[in-house]
């Protein structure tokens, strides 16, 4: 079942961790001015998802469990969005501790079978339950914001760090850091929106590992309001309730 497809990033150790930030200290087509360490850049990555009230996140992974997610989600348990994997699409919602799931035809083909036929009361409707149910929570955990800064703090907040080649990022002109390894690497640049450490602009995180699979993922949209909304009543079926 779709539960069990969980994104590495999530918890998955990885050979590569690329970052890129759009920060408040450069303007861009313009030199950055040096006035902060290093080190400090992945202080500001991590804070800036560990601040942020809400934010969009979009991450794109390659490899065996291709998959893409669109969601936007809050620090009180609102999260609402898409997740699209090669096999088909869903649409979720998550409001509290309770997660609706709508998958699409061709994702109900494919868990099922191709001559398999969708019952018609699951047609076009979502899939509702608590967060944690084992059907559901590995999908519902993609809305978790505090998990995801809890492993970006493991995964970036390591040094020391060095000054890079400067990148392109957004259409901007970027700073860059990077571990002495080159297995992280940090990139600032001029940012627009909402004043924060870390959230006037897009945050970037890019995993590669060994079998140079990787796992994208943007932060955009900070501090929004979370529009998400309970489905219409008859438009959803209680898990609780099937055998």
């Amino acid at each position: 079942m779709a539960g069990k497809r969980t994104p590495r990033y999530a918890g998955a150790t990885a050979a590569t961790l690329s970052v890129f930030l759009l920060g408040t200290s450069a303007c861009a087509g313009t030199e950055p001015q040096r006035d902060t360490r290093p080190d400090e850049i992945s202080s500001k990555a991590v804070a800036g998802v560990r601040t942020a009230s809400s934010v969009r996140v979009r991450m794109e992974q390659t490899g065996s469990e291709a998959m893409t997610i669109d969601l936007t989600m809050d620090r009180r348990g609102r999260c609402a969005g898409r997740i699209t994997f090669t096999d088909g699409t869903a649409d979720v919602i998550k409001i509290g501790e309770t997660f609706w799931l709508k998958p699409d035809a061709r994702f109900w083909k494919t868990q099922l079978g191709a001559r398999a036929e969708v019952a018609p009361a699951f047609r076009n409707r979502y899939l509702r339950g608590d967060a944690e149910h084992e059907q559901l929570r590995g999908m519902a955990v993609l809305c978790d914001l505090g998990g995801i800064h809890r492993t970006l703090a493991e995964e970036v907040g390591k040094g020391p760090f060095v000054w890079g080649k400067p990148v392109t990022l957004e259409g901007e002109r970027a700073e860059t850091v990077s571990d002495r390894a080159g297995s992280v690497m940090i990139s600032m640049a001029g940012g627009r929106g909402t004043p924060g450490p870390g959230t006037s602009g897009p945050v970037r995180f890019v995993q590669r590992n060994k079998d140079r699979d990787t796992v994208t993922t943007t932060f955009t949209d900070w501090n929004q309001p979370v529009r998400a909304k309970v489905p219409a009543p008859g438009t959803s079926i209680d898990l609780s309730q099937l055998s």
